[in-house]
């Protein structure tokens, strides 16, 4: 009985978290206006996803894709 306490509690404390990250993005209530203004210029101004980079193009692209999903830009 102790072992399934104890499996079904490590359990729990995996997969909790893994559970709230699968969850939708969910901006801040109180993030300042200008939060995603910074977003974009860290995007603009990154030089991983510039002209002078060596990334592949599609790298490039996907790089602005994922990080105007996670700052919450359409």
């Amino acid at each position: 009985m102790k072992r399934m306490i104890v499996a079904t509690s490590m359990l729990a404390l995996v997969l909790g978290p893994a559970v709230t990250a699968a969850a939708a993005p969910n901006p801040s209530p109180v993030a300042p206006a200008h939060t995603g203004t910074a977003c974009a210029n860290v995007l603009a101004n990154n030089p991983q996803a510039g002209s002078d980079s060596h990334s592949a193009l599609p790298a490039q692209e996907n790089f602005f894709a994922v990080g105007a999903a996670f700052c919450g830009i359409s």
